[in-house]
């Protein structure tokens, strides 16, 4: 029997509407629809089921070669602040022709700091999904294998549809799909007038005005130690040409002046950062 007849058959012909927690256990457990693979009825509600994490994870971010990351024994999934990470689900979905799945983030882990993302299962749609975190507070979240991090409501449609999710199915090729043409090169980045030429600007806009004036303080003051080394190894050698007498024990005291100054200098940074941070 096709998967749209028994879902009629369990639902009732013709009705439309949110299934139950006694009609996603029937589906999934006695003939694998929902829920295909690693069901277990612990995580079925009122009316939705908790997804859960796998092993597996990517951050989208990353170099291809460390985008993708496999958690080990004991180990847990960590989100990093301002991390965005791509959570594959532990369950493999098989929803029919004729159900939506609605995918709800967790209000807990929103309370933590992860922003919720919500998105769904088309119609026609089988295999683990990959369920989008991004960390907006300042703190490293970690979250286990096994441990649910997502709500899934399925509905039923009037109608199935007439042109099913053709896709990629879930994570059957286990590789998460990045698109990348849709991120600038460094050229389009160089051409594109509305990004500023000056990394402190963007970084204003990105972060606040108060970063952006900390990192600026750094670059005076790092500017400001390159043109004192500068000088200060230019008066040295002309000294050192006018007196050419103990030319060991003087290019020692030079090394010795280049460190005091550099230790000096970094104190005076740091003690100034401290200083308008507190302000």
């Amino acid at each position: 029997m096709p998967n749209t007849e028994i879902i009629e058959k369990i639902t009732g012909e013709g009705k439309t509407g949110t299934l139950n927690d006694s009609m996603i256990k029937e589906l999934s457990e006695g003939y694998k629809i929902l829920i295909e693979k690693e069901f277990s009825s612990d995580y079925v509600k009122q009316c939705c089921y908790e997804l859960r994490a796998s092993n597996i994870y990517y951050k989208p971010y990353e170099n291809e070669s460390s985008r993708k990351v496999v958690v080990g024994e004991n180990d847990y999934i960590l989100i990093k602040p301002n991390q965005l990470v791509v959570i594959i689900s532990k369950e493999k979905l098989n929803i029919p022709n004729n159900i939506v799945g609605k995918i709800l983030t967790k209000g807990k882990l929103f309370s933590i700091g992860l922003l919720p993302v919500n998105t769904y299962a088309d119609p026609g749609f089988r295999g683990n999904m990959g369920i989008v975190f991004s960390n907006i507070s300042n703190n490293y979240i970690k979250i286990y294998p096994d441990e649910a991090i997502a709500k899934i409501e399925f509905s039923k449609l009037i109608e199935k549809v007439s042109q099913p999710y053709s896709g990629q199915h879930g994570y059957e090729s286990e590789i998460w799909p990045i698109p990348v043409d849709m991120i600038l090169s460094k050229r389009e980045i160089r051409k594109d007038k509305r990004i500023s030429s000056s990394q402190i600007v963007e970084i204003s806009e990105m972060f606040g005005e108060k970063l952006g004036a900390i990192l600026k303080r750094i670059l005076w003051f790092e500017k400001g130690f390159i043109f004192s080394m500068v000088i200060y190894v230019i008066v040295t050698l002309i000294l050192l040409g006018l007196l050419q007498n103990n030319l060991i024990e003087t290019v020692n005291g030079i090394w010795v002046g280049v460190i005091t100054n550099c230790v000096w200098l970094l104190g005076q940074v740091v003690i100034n950062i401290i200083g308008r941070y507190k302000k």
